[in-house]
């Protein structure tokens, strides 16, 4: 901070230096640079008229004339008033000086803290104030209203109504979601990401069964991606319900063999390999969530663009928890600016009962979309369990915060579950 006003100081300085010296001069200076301009150019213009005589160009008479005309020229320029003569000239404008002296400063401090941001002097002023800060922050519900109202306004936004289809699963509000998605179907047409996340808000409406058109929307999404992960993953799921054993390990195992070997993701589509290829009706139905993934076993390590932005969260509950948690209560994973302005970049969400789990969070996860793990440099990644079920922090949560990370780091991030929101 202390710079800051240093460096304003020296700006203001240098601006004053540039206006007010002139000022001081007054027009008496103003009319000596004149005088010394006009005397000049007459100088001039007589070394031309000798160079011509010399050269024979013109007569000495018609020397003679010309220089007089060029002498009376210059007595009607400069006048013949003497030094002492002008006395009477105007004194330096000293109080428009000290005005501008004064002006300078405080009108720039006024500008400043008007259009400026006083508040980003001091960024790091207190490590934890984005969360400190939640309750007077925008609600995620009133954003995702803001935005279906933004998008029934202007139908043709194809990338908002998909974003706002993806925000209501986070929100589980899973029949607005299925609206949502099929105007950007519309839209968009068959994408592999839109159809398989369209069949997993239509499974979590029908109370994780995947019914006949969420069946339809994966087969079409694997037609036109074959290594699909998430068309893979439920897929898979999807067959087991329907008796379709064979098609569910042919698909885990294509998703497998993605995995990277030795990995937490690996080791759970090979357990769900297990219970399918044991019992064929076995396989167990995934609790639908939100941010494109199922609670419990999320591969660790789905597909993404090498330049994707992500951070990898282990999220679980602190043994000596104070509180007793419902297996059902909702967990939300978020990752926001050490700053607190705004609203998060990425949002997940899980239960309770999935925990501990690995959170994956992504540009998929944005609720917003032109500020999303892309677009900033380092964030806090907070897990909640949102007692209230509501996403907006409230008495008697349970949560845990993380300390300020780059989005660039690819390790893991580790948030234990263990403070109760007074």
């Amino acid at each position: 901070m202390i710079l800051f006003w240093v460096l304003a100081a020296i700006m203001i300085l240098a601006a004053l230096l540039l206006v007010v010296p002139p000022l001081m001069r007054g027009s008496a200076s103003d009319r000596d640079t004149t005088i010394e301009t006009n005397v000049a150019l007459y100088r001039e213009r007589l070394a031309d008229l000798e160079r011509e005589r010399e050269r024979g160009e013109i007569d000495p008479d018609r020397y003679a004339a010309l220089r007089e005309d060029l002498e009376r020229g210059l007595l009607d320029d400069v006048g013949t008033t003497s030094p002492d003569a002008r006395t009477d000239a105007r004194p330096p404008p000293y109080w428009m000086a000290a005005l501008v002296t004064i002006l300078v400063p405080v009108g720039g401090l006024a500008f400043y803290m008007w259009l400026g941001s006083p508040h980003g002097l001091a960024p790091q002023a207190e490590p934890h104030a984005a969360d400190a800060r939640t309750e007077s922050d925008p609600s995620v519900e009133a954003m995702v209203d803001a935005l279906a109202a933004k998008v029934a306004n202007d139908p043709a936004d194809s990338e908002g109504w998909l974003l706002l289809a993806r925000s209501q699963v986070v929100l589980e509000r899973f029949d607005a979601a299925i609206v949502a998605f099929n105007r950007a179907h519309t839209l968009l047409g068959d994408t592999p990401d839109l159809l398989v996340d369209w069949a997993e808000a239509e499974a979590a409406a029908a109370g994780n069964r995947f019914p006949a058109s969420a069946l339809l929307r994966i087969e079409r999404a694997l037609e036109l991606d074959s290594d699909h992960e998430k068309a893979l993953w439920l897929g898979g799921f999807a067959a087991a319900q329907n008796g379709r054993a064979d098609t569910a390990i042919a698909r885990w195992e294509r998703l497998r063999d993605q995995q990277t070997p030795g990995s937490r993701g690996a080791s759970i589509v090979s357990e769900l390999l297990a219970q399918v290829q044991g019992t064929a009706d076995a396989a167990p139905a995934p609790n639908i969530g939100s941010a494109g993934t199922a609670e419990r076993s999320t591969p660790a390590e789905p597909a993404v663009t090498p330049d994707g932005a992500r951070i990898v969260v282990e999220v679980s509950l602190a043994p000596d928890i104070a509180v007793e948690l419902g297996a059902s209560e909702p967990v939300f994973v978020f990752a926001r600016t050490p700053s607190g302005g705004g609203p998060p970049v990425a949002v997940a969400r899980t239960i309770v009962g999935a925990l501990p789990a690995t959170i994956v969070l992504d540009e998929s996860s944005a609720m917003v979309p032109s500020l999303s793990l892309a677009s900033v440099e380092r964030v806090l990644v907070t897990a909640r369990v949102a007692r209230s079920g509501t996403v907006t922090r409230s008495s008697g949560d349970v949560e845990g915060v993380s300390g300020p990370l780059a989005v660039a780091d690819t390790a893991p991030v580790s948030v234990v579950i263990s403070n109760v929101v007074p």
